[in-house]
């Protein structure tokens, strides 16, 4: 059986690349997707100046941070293809893939390769639009232009070797030999050094010297390092919240970017600033206060209050993301100033500022389509349709195709477990949403857990996929004990 789907696939050049949820086979998604929140969680963001102070001792393993997406490449058997978080695959004859195959006897049986796919260019070093521009085009995709470099094995390697070890330098080593003289196809290029002073010599000499968008740094405390030049950023202020410390001052500013045709996206929020700008932000944006029929809170809980939009002000980030940890897009909601008061549109994908500082008012601009543009954060990764205008969408209702409810009695408690399947007719109107076509919930109620309310969900191409996904929760969650009630089912 597969481990992908085909069903809604869209042409390559000669290949397809199918979207999101056609990944069907339960072990492998959770596997890439595990393998994206784990490394998150060890990423530590640096900027140039602190590579002299907060790296650990002993000797540092640095490579140059190649400006794509992350996609896994997968050797299963005869079939080679490469395959995102979020479910998308490419498969077929791409030349990227076509290369690959040609390392497969090379390779472990089913051997799962962690690859940063990026577009090469003419000149200057690959940026993250250059892989969606080359991927576009259908039929017509600049294909040529697909390569990746692989930076991590999380299953198999090269079979002149062990499976996958947790030692990463020798996992390293093992994508070497796997993709030993690759054009389109290579290990990541690492030096090992120690001490700060030399991931600085480096980072001038790969990031300042145009080769690299970053570095990617690890050292012997099961951390990733990565270093990036400082961003800036020129934002609107749209509301802002009280401190904690006071009612004198401002605690969060809720921050926006103007796309072409005037419209506000949210991009985030900036508490860290001085005491003396947050005392100096209150009165002013008291006076400012604006209507909104959209409420947005802060992680503690705390409402941002709205104001007109008439301040901009420059913030410096590490970085600037399209993506969540699992390889979902991440959603922002869009807004519309309206006769004096913000009025919500809809959310779409935007991006997300990673440690956002205050730098300064700019007073010398304005909040327009110019000045605070949200193509700012296009310099850094590819949002889809961020400069399409955004019109309130009315979507279809679902479908459900399958309901089944189950229980078994246990010290005196009744445990609950339902499956329920369902066609969202909002795939193809809804597709920038991005919605699936099909969705499969598993939910498991058990009062006597520390966790009693458990959700598995997964996303499904097709109908047939969908019923695939189902069976399989179905079988390893239905055993013996469990009755089946009627009067649930559709």
């Amino acid at each position: 059986m597969s481990l992908y789907t085909t069903d809604g696939a869209r042409p390559l050049g000669q290949g397809l690349q199918s979207p999101a949820g056609s990944v069907v086979d339960h072990e492998l998604l959770t596997t890439l997707r595990g393998y994206k929140r784990g490394v998150a969680s060890r990423y530590r963001a640096l900027i140039k100046d602190e590579l002299l102070t907060s790296l650990p001792p002993g000797p540092l393993q640095v490579s140059p941070k190649v400006d794509g997406e992350l996609w896994f490449l997968v050797f299963d058997g005869d079939d080679v293809f490469l395959a995102a978080p979020s479910g998308r695959v490419v498969s077929g004859d791409v030349p990227v893939l076509t290369e690959a195959r040609a390392a497969a006897p090379r390779a472990h049986a089913r051997t799962i390769v962690a690859v940063e796919l990026y577009a090469a260019r003419s000149s200057g070093r690959p940026r993250v639009g250059d892989l969606a521009n080359a991927m576009g085009g259908e039929d017509k995709a600049a294909v040529e232009r697909m390569a990746f470099v692989a930076f991590d094995t999380l299953q198999g390697g090269a079979k002149d070797g062990p499976e996958r070890t947790p030692i990463y330098a020798e996992r390293l080593a093992s994508l070497g030999r796997l993709f030993e003289g690759g054009k389109r196809v290579r290990a990541v290029k690492t030096e090992v050094v120690t001490g700060g002073e030399a991931v600085a010599a480096l980072f001038a000499e790969w990031v300042e010297g145009g080769k690299g968008e970053g570095l990617v740094i690890r050292g012997s405390d099961e951390l990733i390092y990565k270093a990036k030049p400082t961003i800036s950023i020129d934002a609107a202020v749209i509301g802002y919240t009280e401190s904690s410390e006071g009612a004198d001052r401002v605690g969060s500013l809720l921050l926006g970017l103007v796309r072409e045709d005037g419209q506000m996206q949210l991009i985030g929020s900036c508490g860290n600033m001085p005491t003396e700008q947050r005392l100096a932000f209150m009165p002013v944006l008291q006076a400012m206060h604006a209507d909104s029929n959209y409420r947005h809170a802060n992680n503690r809980g705390a409402l941002y209050r709205f104001v007109r939009p008439e301040i901009v002000v420059e913030i410096k980030v590490t970085d600037i993301q399209a993506e969540d940890s699992s390889g979902d897009p991440i959603e922002r909601m869009i807004l519309e100033w309206q006769d004096g008061a913000w009025r919500r549109v809809r959310e779409l994908p935007g991006a997300s500022i990673l440690h956002p500082v205050f730098v300064r008012v700019r007073d010398d601009k304005r909040v327009d389509a110019l000045d605070v543009r949200v193509a700012q954060v296009q310099e850094r990764c590819v949002v889809p349709g961020i400069d399409r205008h955004a019109d309130p969408v009315v979507l279809p209702p679902s479908e459900i195709l399958r309901r089944e409810v189950y229980t078994k009695a246990a010290k005196g408690d009744v445990a609950v477990r339902k499956l329920v399947v369902w066609e969202t007719h909002k795939h193809e109107v809804g597709r920038e949403l991005g919605y699936p076509a099909y969705v499969v919930q598993f939910t498991d109620f058990s009062a006597g857990r520390k966790d009693p309310l458990q959700r598995e969900v997964r996303l499904a191409a097709s109908r047939t996929a969908a019923m695939t996904i189902a069976d399989e929760m179905i079988a390893e969650g239905i055993k013996k004990g469990w009755e089946r009630k009627v009067g649930f089912g559709v």
